[in-house]
């Protein structure tokens, strides 16, 4: 009857027979994913057979994970303690510096000043005590 819609339907017709689809490529990946989660997968017989590999891969995932968490904690300490040290250093040299000054003759000249002492401006003598000395004189007696 119409000429014209009978015209499109036949040149929109090859152009859908172009456009091919994966064969079973869809609905097999969507099966797949569906096993997985609804977990049915673990039933088949070739999963069953590998059990004991795939507990010793989930095994194995868990201690790295672990020893990705101890790792990090290891490193949080270390950056922790090497902040602390730096700190004690500087508290270290400071007091350090402190006690360099104070132990300087004229500070400790002008720190028993206050007290009413005055340095000496003699030097010290050496006393010589002879082994024949007062001791053994009194023992003989």
């Amino acid at each position: 009857m119409n000429k014209v819609r009978e015209k499109k339907k036949a040149e929109e017709a090859p152009a859908k027979a172009r456009v091919k689809k994966a064969p079973g490529g869809g609905q097999k990946l969507s099966r797949g994913f569906i096993s997985i989660l609804n977990g049915s997968f673990l039933t088949k017989e070739r999963v069953l057979a590998n059990m004991p590999f795939l507990l010793y891969v989930a095994a194995l995932m868990l201690c790295y994970i672990g020893y990705g968490y101890w790792t990090e904690r290891t490193v949080r300490q270390l950056d922790r303690t090497s902040s602390e040290l730096k700190e004690m250093r500087s508290y270290y040299i400071t007091v350090r510096s402190r006690l360099e000054k104070a132990e300087q003759q004229s500070q400790v000249a002008t720190d028993i000043s206050s007290m009413g002492l005055r340095e000496s401006r003699v030097p010290p003598r050496r006393i010589a005590v002879e082994k024949d000395g007062p001791e053994t004189r009194r023992d003989a007696e």
